[in-house]
């Protein structure tokens, strides 16, 4: 695949599981895979926690058996996988690493030998399932390290340690019928120029195995202007050798929450950051502007879209028993109608 149109799909299984339907812009009942599809999407982002018992309100998704459905269906309509191992039992990010519960009490060796045993077992069952990865990410969110209080930036060695251990997986899952996929280093810092480079240029320093992108997550109202993230990109780029994928992008079309949890983006921060009401409109507008900019890039290679599937829904929260945070920002109303901001992607 050259270049990859993308959108994250974690929470679907769920979201159909508790009831959720997807109309298409004629009113029409789809998949909502199908219409990703027609308009531009070719590749689907599906995260994997380790022992997830938070994971919406049954407890149990995002495990490799819920993950493994999705991405057959989506093998079987045409689309690429992404997996995102977060080696964690719940969300990773850049403010927070846990460490699973099953390995709590390791060493760094010990750490090393799970992290290599768990990504190597977990893409068999997708090898044997003929649901195959395009790329794997090791780590989600990784700019402040991972697996903590080992993996800290006050110690890049071990970060090193574990990444290479899930890269060294990647490899020893691979065989003739089924090439290495392309390994992702995702950080949080799209328009960070400095930490980026530092951060990168640690791993260089400790003996990183080979990877093949840089992922950055990169939400304008929190990051700031398209500009500086292009001059992060495109510094990456010149720097490390590496094509840049935007991991993680997303824009409100609304400032409503549906439920009792603040959405954790409102009106009032996209007003403030980038004069810009939350409104389908502007969705598309901010969308297609970053679209716009991945293609135009040289430096970068493809763009996934955060969560465009998950509107609100009860029992299909932030966590178990909590509500949605990010509804606002789905490619699908609350009634699951899809939304203008798509149509950036075609």
């Amino acid at each position: 695949m050259s270049f990859f149109i993308g959108a994250d799909v974690s929470s679907l299984q769920a979201m159909e599981d508790y009831g959720a339907v997807f109309y298409d812009e004629n009113g029409k009942e789809d998949d909502a895979l199908n219409i990703l599809k027609y308009h531009g999407i070719n590749s689907i982002r599906l995260r994997l926690f380790n022992n997830p018992t938070l994971s919406f309100d049954r407890g149990d998704y995002c495990n490799v058996n819920n993950t493994l459905a999705i991405a057959k269906r989506a093998k079987d309509n045409g689309l690429g996988i992404y997996l995102d191992f977060h080696y964690s039992d719940f969300w990773a990010d850049w403010q927070k690493q846990t460490i699973p519960k099953a390995w709590t009490g390791k060493n760094v060796d010990e750490l090393c030998d799970a992290i290599y045993e768990y990504t190597l077992d977990s893409l068999l069952e997708f090898k044997n399932n003929n649901a195959w990865p395009d790329i794997v990410q090791i780590g989600n969110e990784i700019g402040r390290g991972l697996l903590w209080e080992y993996g800290t930036l006050e110690h890049p060695e071990y970060i090193v340690r574990f990444l290479n251990a899930g890269i060294d997986a990647v490899s020893s899952a691979s065989d003739a019928n089924f090439s290495i996929p392309q390994i992702m280093i995702h950080i949080e810092c799209g328009a960070e120029k400095k930490q980026t480079e530092d951060f990168f240029k640690n791993l260089n320093r400790y003996g990183i195995r080979n990877y093949d992108y840089i992922g950055l997550s990169y939400y304008p109202y929190w990051a700031g202007p398209y500009e500086k993230f292009i001059e992060n990109a495109r510094n990456a780029y010149h720097v490390f050798g590496k094509k840049i994928i935007i991991a993680e992008t997303a824009f409100p079309y609304t400032d409503i929450s549906h439920d009792d949890t603040p959405n954790v983006v409102t009106g009032d921060l996209t007003r403030n950051t980038m004069n810009m009401e939350a409104t389908p409109e502007n969705q598309f507008i901010a969308l297609k502007k970053i679209v716009d900019i991945a293609k135009e890039e040289e430096c970068i290679n493809g763009i996934y879209y955060w969560e465009p599937v998950w509107y609100q829904l009860k029992g299909v929260g932030a966590e178990k028993g909590k509500g949605n945070e990010w509804e606002n920002q789905a490619l699908f109303d609350n009634r699951g109608h899809v939304l203008k901001g798509i149509m950036a992607f075609n």
